[in-house]
């Protein structure tokens, strides 16, 4: 497939831009800007093919130069955001030869802009790095039948109303013609004042004049949004003349193609010089991994071919078997059938009684596989309910395990604040005893034993129902332990059962077919 690109641009005022100088970097041509006084000179710029100017019918012989041609467009577009042209860019595809590709867009301008009434400045560029590419500048307002540019709106009368009761011109309805007032005085809209009625002013000489609501609307549809998708296709259309069916270009994406393709980002000079002089850059770096996931996906796509295909012609030698197969059995009850009349043979029947028995053993081995089949495929049932079982219980255990760590942290947390509680009751309680000892030694001395036996006591209760808590934890872990452990038993008993019976069906197949082939 030839590359396909196609993007459209505005060069305005408001961008800081300049038309003169678009157009002369373009060509690459020296242009004279009356706008700003500078010259803007891009003689010496390569890879500029050829560029030609291409004028629609109204449009006066004059502005073939194209030094005179923006000139102009920068004085009726005076105002600080106007537009001065837009730009298509497009790639030619190097599958076609240079008078093609000046052909097709030529052929591309009539069709679409100068048919419209635009001018088109273009130029093709070509620095021979395999991105030959064209520049079409256009005008974005139209010329009139006197030659003049004409504006870029226009003032009609409003032929309906919006949801806000706003007035509106809808092209698909009816409006109002000042030529024909007789059949088209219904379709105007009136003003109204604050009181609902219709507005009217009075005119010198002519009375009441009723007032009607009128609307800007655009004197072409240039602007239009649905353009882009209409040009953007054209191209594609007139390119694909010139190509081939295998290089055939499209202007959709590759999602709306319904193509599990990556898209590659735009590179840009710059990335690209970085990458001549031997640098990375990261959006060619991009670039290279999406054309790696492309080629990924593709030798997937293609080996996802030829298993299918593979399959595809698996499933038709075991179709034509079993047909032959069923052509065979009925031939057999034919001849069977054809035995006790005149005519049979002791030959024709003992071929036919054979073949008889054959098919028999054929579906006893038939029958026999199918149940073996569904054995294993309960035993494989059995077993995968089983591990998921124990896996459950596995993660009970952890579970029950977890809380219980969580428990005994709580637990050591409560014990040690309840003794920094009583050390520091027992310290509180010792200040109180060494302020008092000159007048009471002996109470003093009573109280601070007190104390310390006191504070013994709750420390060793506090040991001892840590303590047992260890004990029942370890208890608890131990059990949990133990059933763990029984079920990975149990587990690997089931898994070596299996295999104890998977290798029994196995040797009764083998020996069936060693038997099936000895009665054969």
């Amino acid at each position: 497939m030839a590359i396909y690109h196609c993007s459209i641009k505005i060069i305005s005022r408001a961008g800081g831009r300049s038309a003169v100088a678009s157009a002369a970097y373009r060509s690459g041509e020296k242009l004279y800007n009356e706008e700003t006084g500078l010259t803007h000179d891009f003689t010496n710029k390569g890879g500029v093919i050829m560029s030609e100017i291409i004028l629609p019918e109204n449009a006066p012989a004059d502005y073939q130069n194209r030094e005179l041609l923006w000139n102009e467009v920068q004085k009726v577009e005076s105002r600080s955001d106007a537009r001065f042209a837009r730009e298509v860019e497009v790639a030619l595809p190097v599958e076609m030869d240079r008078d093609q590709q000046i052909e097709c867009v030529r052929n591309y301008i009539q069709e679409n802009f100068t048919s419209k009434g635009m001018i088109a400045d273009w130029a093709l560029h070509d620095k021979g790095d395999g991105n030959p590419h064209a520049h079409i500048m256009l005008t974005c307002r139209a010329l009139n039948e006197n030659h003049e540019w004409d504006s870029k709106t226009k003032s009609v009368f409003a032929n309906s109303r919006d949801k806000e009761g706003r007035a509106i011109y809808n092209p698909d309805l009816p409006s109002y013609d000042p030529k024909d007032k007789e059949h088209t005085a219904q379709y105007r809209i009136p003003q109204l004042d604050e009181n609902g009625e219709q507005k009217f002013r009075e005119r010198a000489g002519k009375g009441r004049e009723m007032l009607w609501e009128r609307v800007n609307i655009p004197s072409n549809d240039w602007n239009d949004r649905a353009n882009a998708e209409i040009w953007r296709e054209s191209w594609a259309s007139h390119c694909n003349q010139y190509l081939d069916i295998d290089h055939q270009i499209d202007h959709r994406s590759y999602e709306r193609q319904g193509l599990d393709i990556e898209p590659t980002i735009h590179e840009g000079v710059t990335a690209r010089k970085i990458e001549a002089e031997g640098h990375i850059s990261e959006r060619v770096q991009i670039n290279r991994e999406i054309k790696e996931r492309n080629s990924f996906r593709l030798q997937m796509k293609e080996l996802a071919r030829e298993l299918t295909e593979a399959i595809t012609e698996k499933a038709r030698a075991i179709y034509e078997r079993f047909t032959d197969f069923i052509g065979h059995r009925g031939h057999s009850e034919q001849t069977r059938g054809d035995v006790g009349y005149p005519g049979g043979t002791t030959i024709g029947v003992r071929e036919s009684d054979e073949r008889e028995r054959e098919l028999e053993r054929t579906d006893r081995r038939i029958n026999e596989l199918k149940r073996d089949a569904g054995e294993a495929d309960k035993d494989l049932r059995s077993g995968i309910e089983e591990i998921q079982r124990t896996d459950r219980d596995i993660e009970a255990t952890n579970q029950r395990l977890r809380e219980l760590q969580e428990l005994t942290l709580r637990k050591e947390r409560e014990r040690d604040e309840r003794l920094e509680k009583l050390r520091a009751r027992r310290a509180v309680d010792h200040a109180g005893t060494d302020a008092g000892r000159d007048r009471k030694p002996e109470i003093g001395e009573r109280a601070a034993e007190t104390d310390t036996q006191q504070l013994i006591r709750d420390i060793r209760a506090e040991i001892s129902a840590d303590r047992s808590a260890e004990r029942k934890q370890e208890k608890v872990t131990e059990n949990i332990s133990a059933r763990a452990d029984d079920s990975a038993v149990k587990r690997q008993n089931r898994e070596l059962e299996q295999q104890r019976l998977a290798a029994e069906r196995s040797e009764k197949i083998k020996s069936r077919s060693i038997d099936h082939g000895f009665s054969r």
